[in-house]
């Protein structure tokens, strides 16, 4: 007996065969669904149409169309129909029951008694404390015995006018040359007349840019002058004194 064997290119073209002819077939049955759903559509259009033609006719006539229904639906929902009561049968009244008759209302209960208040015994009233005693006037001191008055004080002895007498008081000397004068230790008038003529000269280069002035204005003549105490003379030779 002998075995037959395919090779496998006759074997994919078996395949291959039965492949076309598979999705010949499905192209066939998909052919015939969408036919008969186009089919299925134009039946239901016509019915639509016939529908509506009997529905205006029926309009026009006046005429009311029952609704259709499923007969398979109408045979296995069929529901008894419910009987009209009779109007013309007199309706039994029910007995209405009698209102229960509402409770009488509690009596209020009677206040309690109130007591009346008792009265607080009045206190006595505090004890007055007797007033302080004024303290025993402090005896008064015995009277001091004036001191004697003092004595009237020496007088002192006139000043000399004429030596206190300010450098400024010269004719010509100002308060410039004054505070030079008294930072070399001169400050009256007695003080610059009691100079010979060797201090007035060493004294006289010390003043600066007044040097020249002491022996123009006469400084020391005058000072003598004043010092003496003679203001007839000083006036009569410088003028009188400002």
């Amino acid at each position: 007996m002998q075995t037959s064997t395919m090779s496998p290119g006759g074997a994919a073209d078996a395949f291959y065969s039965w492949t076309i002819i598979g999705l010949i077939v499905m192209a066939i049955a998909a052919v015939i669904v969408v036919a008969g759903i186009i089919y299925g559509r134009r039946q239901a259009a016509e019915r639509h149409r016939a529908e509506e033609a009997a529905e205006e006719r029926a309009d026009e006539a006046g005429v009311d169309l029952p609704p259709e229904t499923d007969p398979v639906a109408a045979e296995t929902n069929v529901e008894p129909v419910a009987k009209e009561p009779d109007h013309d049968l007199p309706v039994k009244a029910e007995p209405v029951p009698a209102p229960e008759p509402m409770p009488a209302p509690k009596p209020a209960p009677a206040p309690a008694p109130v007591a009346p208040p008792i009265p607080k015994p009045e206190q006595a009233p505090a004890p007055v404390a007797p007033p302080e005693q004024a303290p025993d006037p402090e005896p008064a001191p015995a009277p001091v015995e004036a001191a004697p008055p003092p004595p009237p004080p020496a007088p002192e002895p006139a000043p000399n006018f004429a030596g206190a007498l300010a450098l400024t008081t010269i004719k010509g000397l100002g308060p410039k040359v004054a505070a030079m004068l008294a930072e070399r230790g001169i400050t009256q008038v007695d003080q610059l007349a009691a100079l010979t003529s060797d201090q007035a000269s060493e004294l006289d280069v010390q003043l600066g840019a007044f040097t020249g002035r002491m022996g123009r204005d006469r400084w020391i003549d005058q000072a003598k002058l004043l010092a003496s105490g003679d203001t007839a003379a000083y006036e009569a030779e410088f003028g009188k004194l400002g």
